[in-house]
């Protein structure tokens, strides 16, 4: 598990509005893209927050990001 790749991935789905709609369409295959692990993306995909705190060790603003872009496409 990469903590730095995860952290990587949050802050350029922030800021990346084309990597933001990719994954809004299918987040599960731009995360595998970008590298992460399976446990990583399942976690997101679950929207597990205890498994998302132990691989960042508890930084709540990644949590948000993910959901609040996973909530797009809504």
């Amino acid at each position: 598990m990469s903590k730095k790749k995860f952290e990587e991935f949050v802050i350029k789905l922030s800021e990346d509005p084309k990597l933001n709609e990719s994954y809004v369409e299918n987040p599960e295959a731009v995360m595998k893209d970008f590298g992460l692990e399976e446990r990583e993306i399942k976690a997101i995909m679950k929207g597990d927050q205890k498994e998302i705190k132990n691989i960042l060790g508890d930084p709540q603003n990644c949590l948000v990001i993910i959901v609040m872009c996973k909530d797009k496409k809504k």
